[in-house]
């Protein structure tokens, strides 16, 4: 092999190794010790934009192909970090998921079984699966903790968990619970 193929092997491999750290070293998210990378985010958002009957689909139509509005990414990634916080507490209490749980979602959520289908049809097979198993498992921790202590140890864990988002996205606000908008750029020097 020539010295210049060899190279180009070398630097292709770098860039290979270092694009699968880019979301270990710098994940979209991370709640405690759980991280949500960057193309796993990303896919989350485009299931939520590919689905009319839980997304209006003008919400996006001003902004350049693949940008979504910032109002929606900022509400995709509060409901994940949600969700992770309940999914955690969900294990540290030692429950387990069920088909119970999951079809007393569907009543909660969506009211009945025929209206779960047309909002979750919008998502591929696998998402709708999952949103409904994190669903399952956040009424079902309210349910077995009760609604006092279920709000207090919400707010107990979004104040108190250690919890990172990517700056791209904007900042937590353990406080109110909620994804603040990325700071604005400042301006630049005078004249420029």
């Amino acid at each position: 092999m020539s010295r210049r193929l060899l190279t180009l092997v070398a630097l292709a491999l770098a860039g290979l190794l270092t694009a699968g750290c880019a979301d270990d070293v710098s994940p979209a998210v991370r709640v405690g010790d759980t991280k949500i990378g960057t193309a796993d985010f990303q896919a989350e958002l485009d299931e939520w934009v590919g689905n009319p009957a839980l997304v209006d689909p003008q919400l996006n139509q001003a902004g350049a192909p693949g940008a979504y509005s910032g109002s929606l990414v900022r509400g995709v990634l509060g409901q994940r970090i949600d969700l992770m916080l309940n999914d955690q507490e969900f294990e540290a209490q030692g429950l387990e998921l069920d088909d119970s749980m999951r079809q007393q979602a569907i009543a909660v959520v969506f009211g009945d079984q025929a209206t779960a289908d047309q909002q979750l049809k919008g998502f591929s097979a696998d998402y709708a699966s999952s949103i409904l198993d994190d669903l399952a498992r956040q009424i079902a921790l309210s349910t077995a903790l009760g609604e006092e202590a279920y709000t207090a140890w919400r707010t107990d864990a979004y104040a108190t968990t250690d919890i990172e988002v990517s700056p791209r996205y904007g900042t937590w606000d353990g406080s109110t619970g909620a994804v603040l908008a990325p700071a604005a750029p400042l301006p630049g020097p005078a004249g420029t």
